[in-house]
């Protein structure tokens, strides 16, 4: 008898605290957060000077294209006063520098866009390497198990309080 009481209390201790381990586990929350990383890399100093960077590159470039364009205009404008006066193998020679220069203008547009997104690229780099290491350390102190990025569009919802933005931003301006 004295070994069945036994049995008995110890299969009660036994399932008693089993249900406080499970108990204790199914209480641990997961804790996420979410930021926007697109908005931070645009707020943080670093990102605006980048952003002031590719805003006077693409102004040059859209300068470059725009004298093209005018030649261009030009170019047909006396097209046209003069089609009608020339030979045929004259207007065939005109007609084909016409469509050069408009290869040409595309291209230098293609060249362009890629030196934009090239220079974007190395600008955004070492901001987005620094931004990333400032929200391992972020989650890690904290205890966060992820940190999701809403700025793609694949957060349908979130409670605003767990918005770790703000603080990115600043976590990223402070440091060195």
């Amino acid at each position: 008898m004295r070994r069945t009481n036994r049995i008995a209390l110890l299969t009660v201790a036994l399932t008693t605290v089993g249900a406080m381990l499970f108990s204790v586990a199914a209480s641990a929350q997961v804790k996420i957060g979410v930021i926007d990383l697109q908005a931070a890399v645009a707020s943080t100093k670093a990102g605006k000077r980048a952003k002031e960077k590719l805003e006077k590159l693409a102004k040059k470039k859209q300068a470059e294209l725009d004298e093209k364009v005018k030649a261009i205009q030009e170019m047909e404008e006396n097209m046209k006063k003069q089609l009608p006066i020339m030979s045929d193998k004259s207007k065939q020679e005109m007609l084909e520098k016409y469509r050069k220069v408009g290869m040409e203008l595309q291209e230098l547009y293609m060249a362009n866009q890629q030196e934009v997104a090239k220079k974007k690229g190395a600008l955004l780099e070492p901001i987005l390497t620094k931004m990333g290491a400032i929200i391992q350390d972020l989650a890690l102190s904290e205890g966060y198990s992820m940190i999701l990025d809403r700025s793609e569009g694949t957060v349908l919802y979130f409670d605003p309080a767990s918005d770790l933005t703000a603080r990115i931003i600043k976590l990223y301006n402070e440091s060195k």
